[in-house]
């Protein structure tokens, strides 16, 4: 996200070179919000500063001269390119992105306006999925290989871990191929009194061939979690082996009486799936299941709140001349939305899981077909219960688990592909809008943001129990954001299945990797191991009051409204601080307790040996060289090796190699000099003098070259000395 806005310097480096710009246009404008200016006189003098547009296979990007900046935008991100009704000054071309930014550029000449917006239109939806960015990606760092990353997580060493395969649990082969259903993983876990009549006719009874399979197994309780679709019960309709499939769970659980079936979706429209052959277990059917249904709405209904959430968030009206919304309108509005409705039914649905697990009872969880609100549940219920997915590696492992390897949509959900065609048979950039609109209308049925409404609840428990989440907001948004880059191979397609087709994980860059190489940037400063393993079970307040609007997330660009530094990233700069200071006290602590041995040494060696001077008068004895004490007694304390004070990072705004720091940017420290510095400026680590761990630290460029110098005279001075040259 800190990537929208880079110096210009490099521009010609980055983009011109690696990637030819498909387009540049000259005399074009940014403006933040074309509806800021629409109702405006406008002229050059009240206009933001002409720039060049460049488009390149990846990336449109905007060069500012004045202000010496680039905005870059991943076509990835881009969700809808609309053009305005042309205006005296030019041509407004809206683009509204996945990640809630929404610019307007301001383009001279409506004939570039046009060529501009039918490769948008063409660019950032690929037909195909060969096109995506992931199949050409080049992280340009040789240890970055493509085959890192993706054996970070292995399903069956995840429910190994869950203590998976037991006497009441067993691994099923009978996926292998994706033979009963091709959107979960080749394999399943499954009771142990389960035989292959019951695993097959119970998977012939659930749309899409999404039997009830085990997800979690609580480690006390040993209640399980289980996940499947619909039944395909119709008015009357029953299946003896679907049945039996979830008297085997219930065997499986031998603290349990009853096993709770927990259908996400609302009854009405559970009972209007009836008309089409599908439906919901009764009561009467499965005797021992209770069955209980939850409030959250389908994708449809979620896609639409979203849409109005963001006509929210971009609110301009009210007070002219601030160019805010009114409080009123603004609340008013996001009450229609119902977004924070919706994102409370999903957490209510989870605590109920996570409360009937914890009573010993297992748990059947499902939706309609079983990979959008059954995901959402599963694994926020998972997150409650166990504190592993609290952590930066565990919560990889959970949407490994939950998400990828359960078949979420991820493709489709978030409309990484356009049709292939119109109706005419020609490409949509080249059709008239109407056309374009009904392809479009008609493919965006399928987009919705499930995955986005998981990671919000994820944040609501976060900002409720910050100290029990080993990762931090920034976390959440890197993975939204990624989600949509379409940058690495890792939520690319629709199940497990399509994965291995497209051999992603040879031909792509993993997303795990990439974040385990920042791990640092996601670590929540405020976590604590000891509470966390203390509290194994979460319990959220779902009270109205606490369920809020995620800023950071719905409203990230706009200026004015965040904190100049975000209180994680001022606790994170104390920490690191103090980690440094209590390092380098260590050191000296060391250094004083060593040379009082010597000076004790030395003292007794000097009264018990006393020296004599020309005359023959006795004087005390002079310290002489140890060379058995260590080299640290020797070395003097190098005072400049660790800065003691670290440049506070509140009013910077330029990086020491001239990066200007966004209200996205990571503001770094170099631990040798306490400069503040960019992401790139710290790549470099080296271990310094001063601390007494000797681990590698960050720090900037300027010093590592010195630090290089310096070894290299010192390592010069050794082999002199070990050769019998002279050194001085």
């Amino acid at each position: 996200m800190e990537d929208f806005y880079r110096t210009v310097g490099r521009l010609g480096s980055t983009a011109l070179s690696v990637d030819r710009p498909l387009l540049q246009v000259e005399n074009v404008r940014l403006l933040e919000r074309f509806y800021h200016w629409q109702n405006r006189n406008l002229n050059d003098s009240s206009l933001p500063a002409a720039g060049t547009l460049y488009m390149t296979p990846t990336h449109l990007i905007f060069v500012n001269p004045v202000e010496k900046r680039e905005s870059w935008i991943l076509l990835g991100h881009i969700g809808t390119v609309d053009r305005a009704s042309i205006i005296p000054s030019g041509c407004p071309l809206v683009v509204r992105c996945k990640t809630f930014l929404s610019v307007t550029f301001l383009i001279a000449k409506d004939r570039d306006c046009h060529e501009v917006y039918a490769a948008l239109l063409r660019l950032s939806q690929p037909s195909v999925y060969e096109e995506l960015y992931c199949f050409s990606h080049n992280p340009g760092d040789e240890a970055f290989d493509k085959t890192s990353g993706w054996n970070m997580f292995d399903l069956q060493t995840e429910y190994h871990r869950q203590g998976v395969p037991n006497q009441n649990w067993s691994l099923s082969k009978l996926n292998q191929n994706y033979e009963i259903c091709d959107s979960y993983p080749h394999n399943l876990y499954v009771p142990s009194v389960a035989s292959q009549k019951i695993l097959l006719g119970s998977a012939g009874f659930r749309s899409r061939g999404r039997l009830p399979v085990l997800t979690y197994l609580h480690p006390k309780t040993k209640a399980a979690i289980c996940r499947s679709s619909q039944p395909l019960s119709g008015f009357k309709a029953r299946c003896e082996e679907d049945e039996q499939m979830l008297v085997c769970i219930l065997k499986a659980t031998p603290s349990s009486k009853t096993v709770y079936i927990v259908d996400t979706r609302p009854k009405i429209n559970a009972m209007a799936n009836r008309a089409t052959g599908k439906g919901y277990e009764t009561e009467q059917n499965y005797v021992g299941m209770k069955v209980h249904f939850f409030t959250i709405e389908n994708i449809h209904v979620m896609r639409g709140s979203l849409g109005k959430l963001g006509e929210v968030c971009d609110l301009k009206a009210g007070v002219e001349d601030l160019n805010v919304p009114s409080h009123s309108i603004f609340l008013d509005g996001l009450q229609n939305t119902s977004w924070l409705k919706h994102i409370r039914a999903i957490l209510e649905a989870s605590v109920f899981v996570a409360d009937k697990i914890c009573e010993g009872s297992s748990v059947l969880v499902h939706c309609s077909d079983g990979w959008d609100r059954t995901s959402q549940t599963c694994a926020l219920a998972c997150l409650l219960l166990d504190p592993y997915y609290r952590t930066l590696h565990g919560f990889m492992a959970l949407i490994e688990k939950d998400w990828l390897a359960f078949g979420h949509k991820f493709s489709e959900r978030a409309g990484h592909l356009r049709p292939f065609q119109t109706a005419s048979g020609n490409s949509p950039a080249l059709t008239p809008s109407s056309a374009v609109n009904a392809v479009v209308s008609d493919f965006a049925k399928e987009q919705s943001p499930v995955f986005l409404q998981f990671l919000d609840c994820v944040w609501q428990l976060l900002v409720q129990k910050p100290h029990l989440f080993q990762f931090n907001e920034r976390f959440l948004l890197t993975l939204h954001d990624h989600l949509h880059s379409c940058q690495f191979g890792t939520f690319i397609g629709n199940n497990e299945k399509e994965r291995k087709e497209m051999r992603l994980s040879e031909q792509t860059y993993s997303l795990w990797e990439f974040m385990k190489r920042r791990l640092t940037e996601y670590v929540n400063p405020l976590y604590d191991t000891d509470k966390s393993r203390q509290t194994p079970v979460m319990q959220p307040d779902l009270s109205p009051q606490n369920i809020r609007l995620w800023v950071m997330m719905y409203n990230r660009f706009e200026e004015g409204i965040h904190p100049r530094e975000p209180l994680s990233t001022s606790l994170q700069v104390l920490k690191d601080h103090s980690t440094a200071m209590d390092d380098h006290v260590v050191l000296l602590e060391r250094r004083i307790q060593l040379l009082k041995e010597v000076y004790k040494q030395n003292a007794l060696r000097a009264v018990a040996t006393p020296t004599f001077d020309m005359n023959g008068i006795g004087t005390r004895g002079s310290f002489e060289s140890n060379e058995s004490v260590p080299e640290l007694t020797k070395a003097p304390v190098i005072v400049d090796s660790v800065a003691v004070d670290w440049k506070a990072t509140r009013d910077v705004a330029f990086c020491v190699c001239s990066t200007p720091f966004s209200q996205f940017s990571i503001k770094y420290h170099c631990w040798r000099c306490g400069d503040v510095v960019c992401r790139r400026c710290t790549e470099n680590h080296a271990a310094l003098e001063g601390l007494f761990s000797k681990k590698p630290v960050p720090v900037c460029q300027q010093c590592n070259d010195s630090i290089r110098s310096t070894n290299k005279k010192k390592a010069v001075v050794i082999q002199k000395i070990q050769s019998g040259q002279p050194y001085a």
